[in-house]
This record gives C-alpha cells, sequence and structure tokens, in this order.
C-alpha cells in the first residue's frame, strides 16, 4: 500500500511538472513593428507576472492551460491563451489606444480616460532620430499637435524655433512662447535653449493648450505649457544597452540667382539713363525751374555719364547665392544609452553628441549630452529618485556671408583681394568679398547647462502620498569673437575682441500631497502642495582693441585698448526673480463616465510690487462618456465619446521686466566724471501681468475598436493687461514707461484624426492627422498702434494695431506699377497730393490663419515607412532684401549691389504691363523722391503659405534570428530626408525662415537633410 501511494505521488508530481511551462514571447507595436518595453505579462487570476525588457520579450513559467493578459500604458489590455503565443512563433502585436494611458499633468498625472482638458502627447517613438534630424526638441513638435504653431526661422545650426500655442497672447515679439517645464523644472527666458536637451532622452511630451491644464502654473501658464519628461529605466527588467547613430549631409535648395554680368550691367545702364532721360526732359521743359536747380541736374547728369563711363566689367559671371553655398554639410549623430532594473530600482543613462555644419558661410554647432537617471524603493513607504543631465554645446566660426551675396558684383573673382600689408582688400570699390568676409574671423559661442533633480515620494497611508521635489538647473554661455586686423570687421579698429557671456542658476522646490481612491465607483485624486522659484541671472562682456598684424594673434592679452565705455552698462547687469505659490487640483469620476475637475493656485512674483504682487488663478473642467452609457456600452462601434468642457484663468509675468515696477539708476558719466542717471525705462508701480482667460469646449472619440480616433475642440481665449511700452518724452530723462495697455482674443478650433489597420495584420498601416484654425485679433488698446518687433533699417515698422492680428507691418498701399512711366503707384489715401506717413496702412502679416501636419505610417515584414507633411496658410512675411536691393544707386561702398533675377521683368517702355518697375537712380515718381519705387509697400508683402514634407525615413528591422547569431538583441537600418520639397507661391528662399514678426532680412533658409543611421541593441 505505501509503494502504491508513493507510485501515485511521484505520477502527479510528473503530471504538474508537465502542466508547468516557460512561456517566451515579444511584444510589439502593430503599427511601428517597434518593441513596447516595460509592458506587464500577468497570469489571469494571479498574482505571477513579469515585465518586458527593453526589446519587449519577456519570459515566464506558466500553466499549460493559462490565459495570459498583457498591459502597457498607451496600449489596449490584451487577454489571450499562452497556446496562442506558443503557436505564433512568440511573436505578438499590440494595438496602440490612449485611453488607459497616464498623461502627465503639472505636478501629478491622470489617466487619459479621465482627462477633462486638452492635452496633447507625443511619445518617444515620434521622436526618434530618423524622425527628426534636428538639433532640438521644439523643432520636433512641427506638424505633430494641433494649436501648436512651429517656425524654423533660420537654417542656422543650433538655432532654436518660434513656437506659438494657439496662437499669440501678448503684443510682445519676444514673450509669446510657452512654458517649458522638464522634469518638474519651471524653464523660460535665458534659464535654458532647447537646443540643450537631446530628443533622445526625451520619454514623452504633453502640451497643456487649454487655461484649465495651465492654470496649476499660475502666472507663467497663459502661453501654454510644454512638460518634457525624459527617459528612465523600467524595474524588473535585464540591462540593455543601446546604440543610435546616422550620418548625413545638409544641402540648401534655393528657387532664386543673382543677375549674370551681362544683366548687372544692363539694369546699371538702364538705372542711370532713365534719370538721364529724365532729367534732359525737365532741361526742356525747364518751367520753373531755378538756375541752382538747373545747375544741379546737370551736375547729376555728368555725375551718371560718368558712372556709364566708369563701369568695367570683367568676362565671367558668379552667381554668388549658389557659390556661397557649404554643399554637403556634414550632420552627424549618435547617442548610446543603458537602462535596466531590480525589483526594487532602476537606472538610465546615456551619452551623445550631434553636430552639423553650415551649409551656408561657415560654422558648426556640436553638442554633447550626458544623462544618468535612478530610482531607488528604499522600502513600502519611500522610493527616492534622482537624475542630472550635462549638456556642453558650441558654435564655432560662424559667419553667415549670405548678404555679401547679394549684394557682390557678378564679375567678382572667386579669390579675394588683398592688401600690401597682407589685410583684406577690396575688388571695386570698398565692396567686401563674399568669401573674404569668413575669413579671420575666429568665434566661438559656448555654453553648459546642468539639470537636476532629486525627489522623495512618501507613502503616508491607502491612497495618500507626499512628494519633495528640488529641481535645479544652472546655464552658462560665453561668447568670444575675435576679428583680426587683417579682417574687414577689425581693420579700423586694428583688430577686436568681444567677450560676453551670462550666469543663470534657477532651482524650484516643490512639496506637495497626491491622494488617489476609489471608493466603489467614485474616483477622486486631489493635489495640494506649496512651490519655491528662484532665477538669478547675471551677465558680463567687454570689448578690446588694437592688436598687432602678425599672423595667428588673438586673444584679449594681445590687445592694448578697451573699446566703449558706454556698452559696459548693457554687458554688466545682475537680476533676481523669487515668486511661490500654493495650488490645489481636485477631481472626480463616477464610473469613468462622469468627470469633474478644478484647481486654484495663488501666485505672486518679486518683479511686482508688494500691493500687486499675489492673485489667484482657478479653473473648472467636466467631461461626460457617453459611450460609457448603458444605451451604447457594448455598442460595437463607440469606444469613447466624451464631450467635455473647461474654463480657466493663466497669467504671463514673462513681458515684465526684473525693474518694470521701478526706477532703475544705472552708471553714466557727466563732464568726464561718474554719475548715475536714471534706467531708459520709467518704472511703472502698477505694472502687473498679463491674464488670459480661456474657455474650451471638446469632444474625444474612437470608433471601430479604436481603430479610428479623433479630438475636436473649440477654443476661445481672451487675455487682458497686455504689457507694452509706452514712449515718453525725453524731458524725462528715458524713453518709455511699461504699463497693461489692453486686450487681445484668439478664437480657433483644434482638430486630431487617426485612422489605423487592424491589429495583427501583416501589412499595417496608421494615418493621423492635425489641424488648427485661429483668428487672432487685439480688441483695445490705450493707443491704435504699437510696437511689435525689431525695427529694422530702411525697412518697415513692426506694428500691432487694434481690430487687427498681431505682428503687421506699417507700409504704403500699392496699386501695382504705373504702364506708362513704370513707376509704383501708392493710393493717396487722403488725397492731399503727398505720400506720408499719413498714407500708410498696416498689414498683419505674422499670424497664420491655418496650420497642421499629417503623419503616414506602413510597416511590412519587417519594412517600416513613414513620411510627415506640415502646412501652414494665411501668413505672410515681408521681403526686406527684395526691398533694399531694388535701390539702383551705388551704395556707401560705391558699388550698385546685385539684384534677385526677378528685376529681369522690370519695366522698360511705355506699355509695358509689368509688377516690378523701372530701374532708376535720382528722383523719380510721382513723389519726386530718391526711394519712390522701393519704399517699404505692400509690393514686398508675399504670400507664405506652403506644404512642406517635412521627413521621410524608411527602415529595415533585421529579422530576429539573424540578429540572435551576433548576439544582438535587435538590429535596424533607415535612411532618412528632412524639408524634402515645399510648395509654395513664395519666390524667396524659405516662406517659413522668418523671424516672428514675419519680416524676412538675412534669414538662413532651413536645409535640405539627408542621412543614413542604425540601430542597434544589445
Amino acid at each position: 500500500m505505501r509503494k502504491l501511494l508513493l507510485l501515485m505521488l511521484l505520477c502527479s508530481g510528473s503530471l504538474l511538472a508537465t502542466a508547468q511551462q516557460v512561456l517566451k514571447g515579444t511584444v510589439k507595436d502593430s503599427v511601428s513593428q517597434q518593441p513596447v518595453p516595460g509592458a506587464t505579462v500577468k497570469v489571469v487570476g494571479t498574482n505571477k507576472g513579469v515585465v518586458t525588457n527593453e526589446n519587449g520579450e519577456f519570459e515566464l513559467t506558466v500553466p499549460a492551460n493559462a490565459q495570459i493578459q498583457i498591459s502597457s500604458i498607451g496600449f489596449e489590455n490584451v487577454i489571450l491563451k499562452a497556446s496562442f503565443i506558443r503557436k505564433n512563433v512568440i511573436f505578438m502585436k499590440m494595438r496602440s489606444l490612449e485611453l488607459a494611458s497616464t498623461v502627465v499633468v503639472g505636478y501629478g498625472s491622470q489617466r487619459r480616460g479621465t482627462l477633462t482638458n486638452s492635452i496633447s502627447t507625443v511619445n518617444s517613438s515620434a521622436l526618434s532620430p530618423e524622425k527628426n534630424i534636428v538639433s532640438d526638441v521644439g523643432k520636433a513638435l512641427q506638424g505633430r499637435v494641433a494649436g501648436v504653431f512651429v517656425a524654423n526661422s533660420s537654417g542656422t545650426p543650433g538655432s532654436t524655433p518660434n513656437i506659438q500655442i494657439r496662437g499669440t497672447q501678448s503684443v510682445n515679439a519676444t514673450a509669446g512662447g510657452p512654458l517649458l517645464v522638464i522634469d518638474g523644472l519651471v524653464v523660460e527666458g535665458n534659464t535654458i535653449s532647447l537646443n540643450s536637451i537631446n530628443p533622445q532622452d526625451i520619454e514623452n511630451i504633453e502640451v497643456l493648450k487649454d487655461a484649465a491644464s495651465a492654470a496649476i502654473y499660475g502666472a507663467r501658464g497663459s502661453n501654454g505649457v510644454i512638460i518634457i519628461t525624459t527617459k528612465k529605466g523600467r524595474m524588473n527588467s535585464a540591462p540593455s544597452f543601446n546604440v543610435n547613430a546616422y550620418t548625413g549631409y545638409n544641402n540648401v535648395p534655393t528657387n532664386r540667382r543673382m543677375l549674370s554680368t551681362e544683366e548687372y550691367r544692363s539694369a546699371f545702364n538702364d538705372a542711370r539713363n532713365n534719370r538721364i532721360s529724365d532729367i534732359d526732359n525737365l532741361l526742356n521743359n525747364p518751367g520753373n525751374l531755378t538756375p541752382g536747380q538747373i545747375s544741379q541736374l546737370n551736375n547729376e547728369k555728368n555725375r551718371l555719364n560718368g558712372q556709364l563711363d566708369a563701369l568695367q566689367l570683367a568676362d565671367r559671371s558668379t552667381d554668388w547665392i549658389n557659390a556661397v553655398k557649404n554643399k554637403n554639410a556634414p550632420v552627424n549623430n549618435i547617442q548610446a544609452s543603458m537602462s535596466g532594473g531590480g525589483s526594487k530600482n532602476n537606472y538610465y543613462m546615456s551619452i551623445g553628441r550631434y553636430s552639423e555644419d553650415a551649409p551656408i558661410g561657415t560654422g558648426t554647432f556640436e553638442r554633447y549630452t550626458g544623462k544618468i537617471d535612478i530610482t531607488q524603493i528604499v522600502n513600502d513607504w519611500l522610493k527616492l529618485n534622482g537624475n542630472i543631465n550635462i549638456t556642453q554645446g558650441a558654435t564655432k566660426n560662424m559667419s553667415n556671408n549670405l548678404v555679401s551675396a547679394f549684394n557682390a558684383r557678378p564679375d567678382t573673382p572667386k579669390d579675394p583681394v588683398y592688401k600690401p600689408d597682407g589685410s583684406l582688400g577690396y575688388y571695386v570699390g570698398y565692396q567686401q568679398h563674399p568669401f573674404g568676409v569668413l575669413m579671420d574671423n575666429k568665434n566661438k559661442n559656448k555654453n553648459i547647462m546642468y539639470l537636476g533633480n532629486l525627489s522623495a515620494d512618501i507613502k503616508l497611508f491607502d491612497g495618500l502620498q507626499f512628494r519633495s521635489a528640488f529641481n535645479t538647473t544652472k546655464y552658462n554661455t560665453v561668447s568670444r569673437n575675435f576679428y583680426s586686423p587683417f579682417s574687414y570687421l577689425g581693420y579700423y579698429s586694428g583688430g577686436e575682441q568681444e567677450t560676453n557671456g551670462y550666469d543663470n542658476l534657477s532651482y524650484t522646490f516643490d512639496n506637495y500631497f497626491t491622494y488617489n481612491k476609489r471608493i466603489s465607483k467614485l474616483g477622486i485624486n486631489a493635489t495640494l502642495g506649496y512651490t519655491y522659484y528662484s532665477n538669478e541671472f547675471s551677465s558680463f562682456g567687454y570689448e578690446i582693441n588694437g592688436f598687432p598684424k602678425i599672423d595667428g594673434i588673438s586673444g584679449p592679452a594681445a590687445g592694448s585698448s578697451y573699446g566703449s565705455s558706454g556698452m559696459i552698462p548693457s554687458l554688466n547687469t545682475y537680476n533676481k526673480e523669487i515668486s511661490d505659490a500654493y495650488f490645489l487640483r481636485t477631481g472626480f469620476d463616477w464610473e469613468g463616465k462622469y468627470m469633474l475637475n478644478a484647481s486654484i493656485r495663488r501666485d505672486g512674483s518679486s518683479k511686482l510690487l508688494e500691493d500687486k504682487r499675489y492673485s489667484w488663478f482657478p479653473s473648472i473642467s467636466g467631461g461626460w462618456d457617453i459611450a460609457k452609457e448603458n444605451f451604447l456600452y457594448n455598442n460595437g462601434l463607440f469606444n469613447q465619446l466624451k464631450l467635455r468642457a473647461s474654463y480657466g484663468i493663466s497669467g504671463n509675468i514673462r513681458p515684465v521686466g526684473y525693474w518694470d515696477a521701478q526706477n532703475l539708476l544705472i552708471v553714466g558719466s557727466y563732464m568726464g566724471t561718474s554719475a548715475l542717471k536714471l534706467n531708459g525705462i520709467i518704472g511703472n508701480p502698477e505694472i502687473r501681468w498679463e491674464r488670459t482667460k480661456q474657455v474650451d469646449v471638446g469632444l474625444d472619440a474612437a470608433l471601430l475598436n479604436n481603430r479610428l480616433s479623433f479630438t475636436v475642440d473649440f477654443y476661445n481665449k481672451l487675455t487682458d493687461g497686455l504689457v507694452s511700452r509706452n514712449e515718453v518724452s525725453w524731458i524725462y530723462g528715458a524713453s518709455a514707461i511699461p504699463d497693461n495697455i489692453g486686450n487681445i482674443r484668439n478664437r480657433g478650433l483644434d482638430l486630431e484624426v487617426a485612422f489605423s489597420s487592424k491589429a495583427g495584420a501583416a501589412f499595417t498601416w496608421k494615418v493621423s492627422s492635425n489641424m488648427n484654425i485661429n483668428r487672432n485679433i487685439i480688441i483695445s488698446m490705450k493707443d491704435s498702434l504699437t510696437n511689435y518687433g525689431t525695427y529694422t533699417f530702411g525697412g518697415p515698422m513692426s506694428k500691432s494695431k487694434v481690430g487687427q492680428s498681431v505682428g503687421s507691418v506699417l507700409v504704403y498701399e500699392s496699386l501695382g506699377v504705373d504702364p506708362q512711366t513704370g513707376d509704383m503707384i501708392y493710393n493717396d489715401r487722403n488725397k492731399d497730393g503727398l505720400w506720408n506717413t499719413n498714407d500708410m496702412i498696416t498689414v498683419p502679416i505674422a499670424m497664420p490663419k491655418f496650420i497642421g501636419g499629417t503623419t503616414i505610417s506602413l510597416g511590412y515584414k519587417g519594412f517600416g515607412l513613414e513620411a510627415l507633411f506640415s502646412y501652414v496658410s494665411g501668413n505672410k512675411v515681408y521681403d526686406y532684401y527684395e526691398q533694399t536691393l531694388r535701390n539702383y544707386d551705388l551704395d556707401y561702398f560705391g558699388v550698385m549691389p546685385n539684384k534677385f533675377d526677378i528685376v529681369n521683368k522690370r519695366w522698360r517702355q511705355p506699355g509695358d504691363k509689368t509688377d516690378v518697375p523701372r530701374a532708376i537712380t535720382g528722383a523719380h515718381g510721382a513723389g519726386n523722391s530718391t526711394d519712390w519705387n522701393y519704399r517699404p509697400s505692400t509690393q514686398f508683402v508675399y504670400d507664405a503659405s506652403y506644404v512642406r514634407l517635412r521627413n521621410l525615413s524608411v527602415s529595415y528591422t533585421v529579422p530576429k534570428k539573424l540578429v540572435a547569431k551576433l548576439k544582438m538583441n535587435s538590429a535596424r537600418f533607415y535612411v532618412a530626408a528632412q524639408n524634402l520639397f515645399t510648395i509654395s507661391d513664395y519666390i524667396g528662399f524659405d516662406p517659413e525662415a522668418a523671424s516672428n514678426s514675419g519680416i524676412i532680412t538675412s534669414n538662413l533658409p532651413n536645409p535640405r537633410s539627408t542621412v543614413l543611421g542604425l540601430d542597434l541593441s544589445f
């Protein structure tokens, strides 16, 4: 009997052992075919489970008939039999779904399914290197988020873009950008540069677009908030080492050229002969001309004939726009990272290098980055996290000679001319050689950024947690520019050394409680806390002149005298701002069906005087997921149908200067002795921050088993207390006084749509599109007109006017070219026979009316393709250089600058119908002025609408069996191109490359990039 019992036990043990099996599998995104790391793989009905590693792989011992549940943030839960995984060659695909994902909001996170605010998310897959051949994360947002306008105003390496969320809420051109929050650190002003953050170190980006979500940031959130969360390791994952690198080239496509030598000769001669003809007509019919005027006309005629006789052009022709291109300028990127974690800790570390050469002129931008992030669960009630990011960026020998290329006479030889002493000379007059401009100019701008975070999460009891976080950044930059005495810029000062920079230290100290609890069908979340913010900023600078003419000499020690002392006060400054705030946010949901959220923040800033220092910023929002009602539940069509609405108030402190509320004295001199004088700005004790009130009504829908999703938002934003500077008489010893001058409104529509293939399909696809329609209007100001952007000498005044959108130009209204005379016709608005400022109009140009983007993703058997189109409509640009190059006079270098080839369409004889006036120098036109045909006018305002293939990438993932033989986890190769083509009616270089005021000066066009790369994981 005992033997029989023993035999039965052995058999049962053998059966149990047989029933247990080791299950291995891989979890991948069904659309992108990329691994899904950090997914939880669990046996249904037990607590037994594991987490997928960096390559989406898992290994788990399970019963033979087990049901396996797989879940991951941003993806739909999947439940299937273990046998299914075995039969499908341990390969499984998951379909993206955002309803269960967690969204980072101010001071916490919320489940997207219960979110009642307008928040968009960009995840790390959209920030991968092949999809963004850029130096900073701001450019990576272009075309990916509804309502976010990103404009790369210059193709200069290392330049950062202009970003606006749902229009601009300020008449200050430099204060319209959103607030950045990086791992909890509030970033604004000179605190950091966008190109200091490595896009490959970012886990996801949340864009807070409505005031209800941004109100938690109080006086800094009215322009919208961009929350950046950097990568962390994953617990219970094996170490994973990843390398991603690409190399390629930048080139600038141009559809403009300069005049050839013969075309230049024709334009030069026509301009002078036309003026001589006008003079002859005047002399033949002298009328009321005085003897002095007749003599003056004869002298002018003789001078012009002398210029015609003196013109000698060599038998060569160079299109200098093409000549100054740095063709196939290298662009390179490499990133290496390692991550992993145990049961109570995780880690992530990375190093990277990015570099690109200027596609026009000379110069290099180079950035080195390093990051370490460590999380440790000390015990069941305490979790600690620390991370540090270190970045060193530098631009070297950056010189843009595009303006010299515009001006250079086409017969200028390729090689620069030298004087006997070895310094740069001139081929004709005093016109600088385009290549000579690049020589003997040694400049370097170097910045170092340290960004760190220490945090502790303490579990007090079930549902209640306390978090204390200290976040800080140290940002230093130093610029050194040396112009040799042999160079154009340094010749007259005997060489020049300019040194300037600034030092910035800012930090936030956040302490807050969070409470998350579900009581039966009621979900509760709440946050209560206090934050302290300090931003300390100082700058320094000096100039040294007088260097010996010896090759290789550079640096301040070789100089003999200091530069202008008048620059000392502006170059050497110290400022500090301190602010603090209390905040509270609460949220409730009933079965995830009915949702209500509210927040309030009391914010203060040391920029303001005590009685104006603090203010309240409340918000409230609600939602109703109709798809969860009984009459729609399990309907098979709608997975989500959520109506939501929100209202909130947020502020903007950035337009308020450090000393705008007080009078500031600066150092000057009086009769040769040091003295104090009033700063150029008079303090206004009544100044306060701008305040934005916003209503948002939205609908979130997911259909067809979540294959089709769309989000639509209507918003209305009203900003009051616009901060600007009113001009005052110089009798006050200053030029302006800051003031809250008026109101502005942005009203519009956001739309996001996505449609994807069925889960598990062999051929996968996804099409997602977003768009924004925005109408910006200034409702009221104390004066009907105020300054906006930077003044451009000889160009239009940048203004903002009541009744129009922000960012206009003050110009004459062009009525075309007179077919009989060839001169411009301008509208004499007051019919007084004079053309002056009383006849000028303001033309809105800076604000687009429609923006958007479309992404197409395809996948088949390891091959992947993604194309991103971005489009902008309704904005305009003012082409300043088109205006200045319509001047046919000799410039201050004694040479007529070259012209764009559009002047070949100019008027030549009576009856010609064209939009380009005749070539002429001297007084002409109805206004009898020398600048009549090239006055700032609507003739230089161009439609800047465009459609651009911003990115195209093709990748191939090597089959797992092949890479396993090389002891690798995965291998992927890709080729990508950026700014592949642009469709636009604009005749210039790049409709996107304009300042935020809409004026194009010497802005470098954005380059076309092509790269070849690989992504390896071990």
